[in-house]
């Protein structure tokens, strides 16, 4: 992955805790939290979604998790299942609604990653390496200060 790639997507994981959905078509996300999409998010991109599996790819507890899912499902925009080989463990899948909301908060990130790449591009690669450096830095620092809250 290159540079600018690794500098986009730290400075949206930063964005993303200070910005809740500054994007067009808000009315999407109308009654949703940052978390919940986020959620909705992971839901969508991986196979066999359960709350541990969101829980690693989110960095929050099962707790956190299993609450934003009863929100999700109340709402929903997921749907619970069980495997019939399975019936101890429950997994997730996006509704229609659901997956619309999936749909936009990816056109959204793919916007902003254009924006920011042309951006980037102003800066030399040892510039752009300065630039991650400082980026994972506060990323792994916000991200410690989450697990200490917990």
């Amino acid at each position: 992955m290159s540079n600018a790639i690794n500098i986009i997507h730290s400075f949206t994981r930063i964005q993303e805790r200070a910005d809740i959905f500054k994007h067009h078509r808000e009315e999407i996300f109308a009654g949703l939290n940052l978390a919940e999409v986020h959620c909705i998010a992971k839901i969508g991109s991986m196979e066999y979604a359960n709350v541990t599996k969101v829980a690693h790819a989110m960095h929050m507890t099962r707790g956190a998790i299993s609450k934003i899912s009863k929100k999700l499902l109340n709402k929903q925009l997921v749907e619970s299942y069980q495997k019939p080989e399975n019936n101890k463990e429950v997994y997730f899948c996006l509704t229609t609604s659901g997956k619309l909301i999936y749909d936009e908060h990816k056109v959204c990130h793919e916007q902003a990653k254009l924006r920011k790449l042309k951006l980037l591009s102003n800066y030399s690669e040892a510039e752009q390496i300065v630039i991650l450096r400082f980026l994972e830095d506060i990323n792994q620092q916000q991200e410690q200060g989450l697990r200490e809250e917990a």
